[in-house]
């Protein structure tokens, strides 16, 4: 069955599940530290980008904040549950809902907009075109790209505990920790052939990016990349119990994301990252555009 099929199939049946994943601690530390990210390029009138928006995690807020947003996804249930939450949230007629890949940005024109955001993995899930997709991204990029994908290494101890349940060997884990690709096996390609009920079970083919990978896929694009972070490491290395309590207090947590902020971005953690969500995030500037919140 076609990948870019799958990925349709998959994500048009976790809308719901996609959203509920806020409730997740992990996910929710997750999502706080990418608008810390976010939060320094955005300003009213901004004319913004979310390839791969989902639901509406991103977008509907940058709309909230006075920005013009182009919201795609390859889902058209996605799209159809993220222009319920703008028309919720009072911000439909600054959004803009478009169906299509973030691999395939053609009927935009080159640095079309001011803000590029594609978060929680859209590019690692455009497998096997991931570097069409970062070059696309690139080229729609006005001033600002940010961008997170799969964390190769850090989503290599999940690859070894899936494998383990049901075979007796890493081959396919060990073929992932040095090509990054995470195909569905042969078997499992004639079971979804037979039964297509499955294609909405199974996780999706992807692509998972070392930290360099990435670095140097954006910075040929011509982009300038000035922040790598490993987001979600600090957070990942901590006890559930003890993030619970961080969580739960807003003095104490505003500090742990200060400094999950500092720490996720340190050079030894960058193969870290979250294990619940896209852990490896660049932030790139074109060429001349300087910003005194990036460091």
């Amino acid at each position: 069955m076609e990948r870019e099929h799958l990925h349709r199939v998959f994500w048009d049946a976790h809308v719901g599940k996609e959203r509920k994943r806020e409730k997740n601690l992990f996910k929710k530390v997750h999502t706080d530290l990418v608008w810390l990210e976010i939060a320094p390029f955005v300003e009213p009138g901004l004319r913004v980008l979310d390839a791969g928006g989902g639901y509406g995690r991103y977008s509907v807020a940058l709309a909230r904040g006075g920005c013009q947003v182009v919201h795609l996804d390859l889902s058209p249930r996605m799209l159809e549950e993220a222009r319920k939450v703008a028309r919720r949230e009072g911000v439909e007629h600054r959004m803009t809902f478009v169906l299509g890949k973030v691999q395939d940005l053609s009927a935009f024109g080159d640095q079309a907009f001011d803000l590029v955001i594609s978060l929680d993995a859209p590019v690692s899930y455009a497998y096997p075109s991931e570097k069409q997709a970062l070059q696309e991204l690139c080229r729609v990029t006005g001033k600002t790209l940010i961008v997170s994908v799969v964390n190769r290494l850090g989503q290599f101890p999940v690859a070894l505990e899936v494998e383990a349940r049901w075979r007796r060997d890493f081959a396919l884990s060990r073929k992932f920790l040095e090509e990054g690709n995470w195909d569905h096996p042969s078997f499992f390609q004639a079971m979804e052939e037979r039964i297509p009920l499955l294609s909405r079970l199974l996780f999706p083919p992807l692509h998972a990016f070392l930290p360099g990978e990435l670095v140097d896929e954006v910075e040929s694009c011509g982009l300038r990349v000035q922040r790598v972070v490993a987001t979600g490491t600090l957070s990942r290395l901590v006890s559930p119990g003890t993030l619970r309590r961080i969580v739960r207090n807003p003095k104490l947590y505003e500090e742990f994301l200060k400094l999950s902020h500092w720490y996720d971005a340190h050079f030894e953690v960058l193969g870290v990252g979250s294990r619940v969500a896209s852990g490896l995030l660049v932030v790139a500037r074109r060429e001349g555009e300087h910003h005194a919140g990036v460091v």
